[in-house]
């Protein structure tokens, strides 16, 4: 049996987590807090709102899920009204350098039949780089 390697550290050096609040988006910032503590990935969360009223508290529940197990970076991204939260976030992915996208499955959206939300569903399709999508 050969020693293990750690390409997969090369392969999520910065990575990206938008998030809005519900679990799936919490279970996503718990995950790349994991290959933050594996392999040293830097983590950056944003919160995508237009009159951002609710961005403190999610900040709060972003502190309370990670606390003081990594360092990280958290931004809040108030988006125009000629735009969508998918356009904010891949305009965020396309001016930055992240290598990979971790995203939960779905928002907070009223409707818990849906499986997969219109936003991911989105981010998906038009990035450029690795998503992962967490349910």
């Amino acid at each position: 049996m050969s020693s293990p390697t750690y390409t997969v550290s090369l392969w999520f050096r910065r990575i990206l987590v938008p998030v809005d609040g519900s679990e799936n988006s919490m279970r996503a910032l718990e995950l790349a807090t994991d290959f933050s503590l594996r392999y040293g990935s830097k983590v950056t969360v944003i919160h995508v709102c237009n009159t951002c009223e609710e961005a403190e508290h999610i900040k709060k529940k972003v502190e309370e899920r990670i606390g003081d197990k990594i360092d990280y970076d958290f931004k809040i991204i108030k988006m125009s009204n000629d735009s969508s939260v998918p356009n904010e976030i891949l305009k965020v992915i396309n001016e930055d350098t992240f290598d990979a996208v971790i995203m939960g499955s779905r928002g907070t959206s009223v409707n818990s039949d849906i499986n997969i939300g219109s936003t991911v569903l989105s981010v998906a399709a038009n990035a450029s780089i690795t998503v992962i999508i967490v349910r």
